[in-house]
């Protein structure tokens, strides 16, 4: 999978993707991005309460 910054194209192996979805997870939420999963697929974040909810919430198919 790939994100874009900087006008630049990154390819991330599954392990970055998992990295950068701990690390934003962390920043953002103070979780880390395996807690943050299990949450979402619980149900129990609320992406309209929070909007870094849905800042992770994008990462979660990198961290496949």
């Amino acid at each position: 999978m790939a994100i874009q910054t900087d006008n630049e194209i990154r390819e991330l192996t599954p392990q970055q993707g998992r990295q950068l979805l701990d690390e934003k997870a962390q920043q953002y939420l103070g979780l880390t991005g395996e807690e943050f999963r299990d949450r979402w697929e619980a149900g129990e974040l609320d992406p309209d309460a929070d909007p870094n909810v849905m800042r992770v919430a994008m990462l979660l198919p990198l961290g496949e």
